[in-house]
């Protein structure tokens, strides 16, 4: 039971739009159910922070965003039933260079209530370096602590050369951290593809109308895989951070990978230029997950969608 519930937040890092698809309620590292493509041992001899401009197209895509900005910081309750799992964040911290291009990054965090914590303590953070223009990935870490369970992933995206480096490390259960398992390779990868945080953020840009789908490329670990978000129809919520009008969207794999979806997700966005998560609902085998907006940080307030 407790496992269940502090999953919940493990849930969370995962939950970003697209994620809750490869949802895995065991001990192995995340592994998306899309299709592989190719992956080889990794090359160190290029830098994916080099040569960011030396290809044109990554120069021709200009993705407008007004939905979010550096200072942006979001509080979620995280629950399982009626159950208080613990709280989450999603916060764009800044804006950092990389090459000689610009990235924003972008921090999810998600830790167990204090209830949970000395039974099974949840500590997951998610990183992503989102370029400003293009709305690409360039960087993504992922870190899991969850109990004695430590994992991280953390990729590189060159971006310019089709191709992503990835490392993947598991570590034994005691303390302090010693690696149990290490992997490395490079895996292809398409134009724009975004890593499985950035992908959220990406469709905040997107100008969303009920019954137009929003297409996008998602990476993570050995999988690259295509989401189709479906964007079903607008609803007033009410939660903690107050009462907004909404439009629903809901994230679905696409090919043969749909078959093993693993249970379904639908997010209640702020039907105005920032787009802002209000609510996320989940559905699968072991019962319902609500993350509920509790707290907006670093945007002007009321929101345009905002019932006063």
């Amino acid at each position: 039971m407790f496992r269940i519930i502090t999953k919940c937040l493990s849930l969370f890092t995962l939950l970003v739009l697209g994620l809750f698809i490869s949802l895995p309620f065991s001990s192995e590292s995340p592994q998306p159910s899309g299709s592989d493509h190719n992956i080889s041992s990794s090359d160190s001899s290029f830098n994916p922070l080099s040569n960011a401009e030396s290809l044109p197209h990554l120069l021709e895509r200009r993705i407008p965003n007004q939905a979010f900005q550096p200072g942006e910081k979001l509080t979620f309750t995280v629950r399982y039933g009626v159950v208080k799992a613990g709280e989450a964040t999603m916060e764009v911290e800044e804006i950092v260079p990389i090459g000689e291009r610009n990235a924003y990054k972008i921090v999810s965090a998600a830790r167990s209530a204090k209830t949970f914590d000395f039974i099974f303590k949840v500590r997951d953070r998610v990183e992503s370096w989102v370029d400003t223009q293009g709305i690409f990935s360039w960087k993504f870490n992922k870190m899991l602590r969850e109990g004695s369970y430590k994992y991280d992933l953390l990729v590189e995206y060159h971006q310019a050369y089709g191709k992503a480096a990835v490392q993947s490390i598991r570590y034994h259960d005691d303390e302090p951290l010693q690696v149990k398992k290490q992997e490395k390779f490079d895996i292809e990868i398409p134009p724009y593809v975004l890593d499985i945080l950035a992908s959220f953020y990406y469709v905040r840009t997107q100008d969303l109308t009920v019954g137009m789908p929003v297409y996008l490329t998602n990476h993570d670990n050995k999988k690259v895989y295509d989401l189709k978000v479906i964007v079903q129809r607008k609803e007033i919520v009410q939660v903690k951070a107050g009462k907004f009008r909404c439009i629903i969207v809901q994230p679905k794999l696409l090919g043969e990978a749909i078959f093993k979806q693993k249970g379904e997700l639908w997010v209640w966005l702020s039907d105005d230029q920032y787009k802002i998560p209000v609510q996320m609902k989940s559905a699968v085998f072991v019962g319902s997950i609500t993350t509920e907006l509790t707290k907006i940080e670093g945007i002007s307030l009321p929101l345009p969608s905002q019932i006063r």
